[in-house]
């Protein structure tokens, strides 16, 4: 399993022509980002300092592994202000890897972003705008076969150039990579600026879509000729982005081979989100040993990040201790957080002589025209979970 990127360098050397150009594809790093809202307390730096970290190692990857480029399709950064810091370590990293090509365009998050503006851009990183730009490479195979990486980044919305895409003009006789950052669609219409008009790039000679935008590998033919992928992000931040991360390795072949491509898992962590059902569950005992059972199966360790979903239906006031969770299960994992998606069953003859505030609300809800007997019952749970002190949704 490729999950450090170290392990299998010279399986990879085994697999891939000597001759032929190694470039990695990466996308959506989204360094700096603020993780407050996704972690609480020392959790939340500590992921934003690993994600500076899983770029670093991935530099040294290339080094390691001989690469003659790296490919970023937009969002190095999460935010177009990125603190001054952040953009230093990557600046470092870029100049000490000199014997690497890095071609770098800006997506939606970091279109503000400007690296090297306090000090002079090596001629190792290659920068794009908002037209087309290309840049001509010869492999070390016979004949020196050119390959062509061509990009653009989105047209800003306010922007009065017209048309926000249109298409490259590219060599067929070249082996053309294409760079962009945005959600594919189908059709030909170029209007949004962050959308990719496929229907603009079939049949012009690409050979490889490098795309950037969506944050799990996505790969797909484009045309045929060519081959299109997004290579995801390279670490999850949030439980939005579980599974494996990485990035693509393309190996451009030789004169008789094609193009190739496969996904390189790198994430120094990954994240789960685990549902378990405990509906029909009456005591603790019962719910802890389905909880067990779903965190034993779900292929979590004690270097992921787990977040618990407690799903199913519960009689009224059945409800478990979300301290005792953690606390049971929280040391097995890196981060471990818990979240109540249970509803409760509720007899509202069981409020008919209920005292408290949760009896009046009951009969207040019950009282009222014009719901039906779903809506009747949303607005009971959604209540009563917030008179419990729980979150109503």
């Amino acid at each position: 399993m490729w999950y450090t990127g170290f392990e299998c360098i010279f399986d990879l050397l085994i697999l891939l022509g000597e001759e032929s150009m190694k470039i990695i594809h990466c996308s959506d790093l989204h360094l700096d980002s603020d993780l407050r809202s996704k972690y609480s307390g020392p959790e939340a730096s500590e992921r934003k300092a690993e994600l500076l970290h899983t770029f670093r190692r991935l530099c040294r990857w290339a080094k390691e592994f001989d690469a003659d480029a790296v490919l970023i399709c937009g969002d190095l950064f999460d935010v177009g202000t990125p603190s001054p810091s952040a953009v230093a370590d990557v600046e470092d990293l870029i100049l000490s890897n000199q014997n690497i090509l890095f071609f770098c365009l800006r997506g939606n998050h970091d279109s503000g972003t400007v690296l090297f503006k306090s000090r002079r851009k090596p001629d190792n990183l290659i920068l794009f705008g908002e037209n087309w730009s290309q840049w001509e490479l010869t492999d070390a195979g016979e004949g020196g076969r050119t390959i062509c990486i061509a990009g653009r980044e989105p047209v800003a919305p306010a922007s009065d150039s017209g048309q926000a895409f249109t298409a490259p003009e590219l060599d067929p006789s070249h082996l053309n990579i294409v760079m962009l950052h945005g959600q594919v669609t189908d059709g030909r219409s170029g209007s949004d600026p962050e959308t990719v008009p496929l229907g603009l790039l079939r049949g012009i000679g690409i050979d490889y879509l490098a795309l950037g935008h969506l944050h799990h590998f996505r790969a797909f033919s484009l045309d045929e000729r060519g081959t299109a992928a997004y290579s995801g992000c390279l670490e999850g931040r949030g439980f939005d982005e579980c599974g494996e991360c990485g990035f693509v390795l393309i190996d451009t072949g030789d004169y008789n081979t094609n193009l190739k491509i496969r996904f390189i898992p790198f994430a120094s962590r990954r994240l789960y989100r685990v549902p378990c059902d405990i509906t029909g569950c009456l005591s603790d005992t019962e719910v802890y040993e389905k909880i067990g059972g779903a965190l034993r199966t779900s292929g979590s360790g004690e270097r992921d990040l787990v977040r618990l979903e407690l799903t199913g239906s519960l009689e009224y006031g059945c409800s478990p201790d979300p301290e005792l969770i953690k606390k049971e299960w929280g040391d097995f994992f890196h981060y471990f957080e818990y979240k109540d998606c249970t509803e409760g069953v509720i007899h509202s003859e069981d409020f008919l002589c209920d005292a408290t505030l949760k009896g009046e609300f009951v009969r207040t809800v019950n009282a009222a025209d014009g719901l039906s007997k779903d809506a009747r019952m949303r607005v009971l749970r959604c209540g009563l979970r917030a008179l419990s002190g729980k979150s109503p949704f």
